[in-house]
């Protein structure tokens, strides 16, 4: 046999040898999860609560959460995609969990306990196909709210969806 053909044998026949033997090196064990495992909510995770105790009554995942300079001072505006509603059924979900907290309607999306004012403005996807999940986008102008935990997961921005200012350079 020519020197090419015996090569070509050789390394066949070491191939198969490890196809045959592999099984024995064991195999991966499923664990089952899939995707990292998710930090508490943004809202519900000590550092920066909803005032006056507003517990949302939607299903929700936080997008990002700050303070803005306003006319009045010093607001705080949180940026949420709500999930599954319709338009109708999210308003009237937000209008129970702000009411809940002892807030009073004073206009569409609008409400006010003594000095505290809550405004919502509600902007649902459009062209959403029937099956989708996440129907759009509720941004929440509140009342500052200051730190409340010294829990080191307050200090991840990951986690509190405070995400620092990003530098920006104009040409």
């Amino acid at each position: 046999m020519r020197r090419p053909t015996l090569l070509r044998l050789a390394l066949g026949a070491g191939a198969l040898v490890l196809v045959l033997v592999s099984s024995a090196f064991g195999r991966a064990e499923p664990t089952g999860i899939y995707r990292p495992l998710l930090g508490p909510d943004a809202l519900t995770n000590g550092c920066y609560p909803l005032v006056d105790g507003i517990e949302l009554d939607f299903p929700y995942q936080v997008r990002s959460d700050g303070d803005r300079p306003a006319s009045d001072g010093v607001r705080r505006q949180v940026v949420l995609q709500w999930d599954e509603l319709d338009t109708d059924e999210l308003e009237a979900a937000l209008d129970r969990s702000v009411q809940a907290a002892g807030y009073q309607a004073v206009g569409p999306l609008a409400w006010a306990k003594g000095e505290h004012r809550i405004a919502a403005t509600v902007t649902e996807v459009p062209d959403l196909p029937e099956d989708s999940i996440v129907r759009g986008r509720v941004v929440l102008d509140l009342p500052a709210t200051p730190l409340s935990s010294t829990d080191p997961v307050c200090a991840d921005p990951y986690s509190t969806k405070r995400f620092p200012a990003e530098p920006r350079e104009f040409p």
